[in-house]
């Protein structure tokens, strides 16, 4: 049986120190899998039931730390050398795809290939709170010479 270690880097585990630690930790004691989700912007209320809790609310509180999981993974990778790093969670529609596909590539590379991505959300609004529709204006297209 493998067994991972989720929600990292979530408050007082968003600490340098703590986040190195925990990653460490896990590698050293067999840990198979270190995952980390992404939420942008967290919110008090939300239109949606979070499906995960039998009153339907997201039990982090909206000023809690909530590290961007691409750099967290990033900084996990060179403290650790065997355990598998991955999203649980991570919000593709709020993203630029080549910024994302250059972001995956990178940590992959930095971890010796022990990187997984994994895509899925909630709420519904995720995708609206920070679409890259919104920010990223779309590149022109390109010609043949």
């Amino acid at each position: 049986m493998k067994i991972g270690l989720a929600a990292i880097g979530i408050g007082g585990g968003a600490r340098p120190a703590t986040l190195r630690a925990i990653a460490s930790a896990a590698d050293a004691t067999g840990f198979a899998t270190l995952w980390m989700g992404q939420h942008v912007v967290l919110f008090d209320r939300h239109d949606s039931k979070y499906p995960y809790s039998e009153r339907g609310e997201f039990s982090v509180p909206a000023t809690t730390d909530w590290l961007d999981p691409f750099v967290a993974l990033s900084a996990t990778a060179t403290v650790t050398g065997r355990i598998r790093l991955g999203t649980g969670i991570c919000l593709v529609p709020q993203h630029n795809p080549l910024i994302l596909a250059k972001q995956v590539a990178s940590l992959d590379r930095l971890s010796g290939g022990r990187f997984a991505l994994g895509s899925a959300g909630w709420p519904r609004s995720s995708p609206r709170s920070a679409s890259p529709s919104r920010a990223v204006p779309s590149a022109p297209a390109s010609t043949s010479r």
